[in-house]
Parts: C-alpha cells; structure tokens; sequence
C-alpha cells in the first residue's frame, strides 16, 4: 500500500478546510504546498533527525501528531522539526543538505539507497522556511492508496 501526501502552509483554520477538500477528492486553493508520495511522518520524523545532526541543531521534539480528532489524515509539524529544517536550508556548506538527502534515502523508513531525494528535501526545506517566515504552520496530509 502506498501513500499521497500533501506538505502544506496555513493556519490551523485553513488546514482543516484544506484536509476537508482534499478528503473530498476536490482540488484544493491555492496555497504553499507541496505534493509528496510514499512520504509519512515517520518519514519526516526521521528526515529531522538527520538533519539536526547535520546542522548540529541539538535534540527536540519531532515527532508530527494528529491535530484533530475528526481528521485522523492531517498532522502537524513540531516547531522544532520546522526549525531544523529551515536550518538545513541556511548551512553553510552547499554539499550538507545533498548529504543530508542521501543519508534520508538510505534509512531504513525511506528504503530507497541511491535514489536522489534532493529535490524532495529542497522542496521541504523551501516550503518550512517559507511558512515561517510567514508566521503559518506547516501541516501534512496523508491518504492510504
């Protein structure tokens, strides 16, 4: 079994809205986002660990919960995750968040060694640091397929 995921930015509000249409099946407003597949959050969960060790972030919560008990499909990301990622994103060393991808390809969750996830890690690093610059959550939808 595989999985459609949505990585989004908005507010609590409109991530309820959004899961309700994309529940529906609807096409969802505009908004940051990006479209994901075979990504949960463990996925994410462990994607954050790898690179808190990269960027020497320190130990935080990263573990992405439920966030409503209507919407069993849509999970928040911790600040902390948001935080490390929109770190991996400012690194110094161009060549981190390439290593970082591949370290996340390799893991046992992912299960895809030498498949290039850099794009995937871009665009997530990308749409953190843009919801928190401004000021929005980042949300994950997850559907069973």
């Amino acid at each position: 079994m595989g999985v459609l995921a949505e990585l989004f930015a908005g507010t609590h509000a409109e991530a309820l809205a959004r899961a309700d249409v994309l529940e529906s099946g609807a096409v969802p407003p505009p908004a940051p986002h990006l479209e994901l597949t075979t990504v949960t959050p463990v996925d994410l969960e462990v994607l954050g660990e790898i690179a808190a060790r990269a960027v020497q972030f320190g130990v935080g919560d990263l573990e992405i919960a439920e966030i409503d008990l209507e919407h069993e499909s849509l999970f928040r990301l911790p600040p902390f995750l948001c935080e490390v990622l929109t770190e991996l994103g400012r690194s110094e060393d161009p060549e981190t968040l390439g290593e970082v991808a591949e370290q996340w390809a390799a893991s046992e969750e992912m299960g895809v060694p030498g498949e290039d996830l850099t794009h995937v890690v871009q665009g997530v690093v990308d749409l953190v640091t843009e919801a928190g610059e401004a000021g929005q959550d980042v949300y994950l939808w997850v559907e069973a397929v």
